[in-house]
C-alpha cells in the first residue's frame, strides 16, 4: 500500500508541474494509456497530467518502490480514487510505460512491529 501513497504524493505534485503534452487524438502510448483509463472508466481531467502522473508512477518503481506503496500515493493525492480506482490507474500505467513492472508479485514493506504495553 506504500505504493499507492508515494504515488499519489508525487500525482499532487504533478499537478502543479508544467504537464507534459497529451493528445489522445495520437498514437501511441500516451493516447493507448488514456483510451485504456477510458475503457476502465477511470475519470480524469487534464489527459496532460493524467500522463505525468502515470510515468511518475513508473519512474517510483523504477526506484525500487514496491507496488503497493505507489498505489496508496495515487489514492492519497487523488481524493476521488478509491484505493481499487488507484490499484487499476498503477496498473494501466504500468501496462502502457513501464510493462517490466508487470506480472511481478505486489510487495509490501514489513509491518511495523506494534509498541510492546507496559
Amino acid at each position: 500500500m506504500r505504493f499507492l501513497v508515494m504515488l499519489a504524493g508525487f500525482a499532487a505534485v504533478l499537478g502543479v508541474a508544467t504537464p507534459a503534452q497529451a493528445d489522445p487524438g495520437n498514437s501511441g502510448p500516451d493516447a493507448s494509456f488514456l483510451a485504456a483509463l477510458n475503457k476502465a472508466g477511470i475519470t480524469y481531467q487534464d489527459p496532460a497530467v493524467a500522463v505525468a502522473v502515470a510515468k511518475n508512477a513508473c519512474q517510483l518503481m523504477d526506484q525500487g518502490n514496491p507496488e503497493v506503496g505507489v498505489i496508496k500515493s495515487v489514492s492519497s493525492s487523488n481524493p476521488g480514487f478509491t484505493a481499487d480506482g488507484a490499484a487499476q490507474f498503477t496498473m494501466i500505467a504500468a501496462s502502457a510505460y513501464c510493462p517490466q513492472h508487470m506480472g511481478r508479485p505486489i510487495t509490501q514493506a514489513p509491518a511495523t512491529p506494534l509498541p510492546r504495553q507496559q
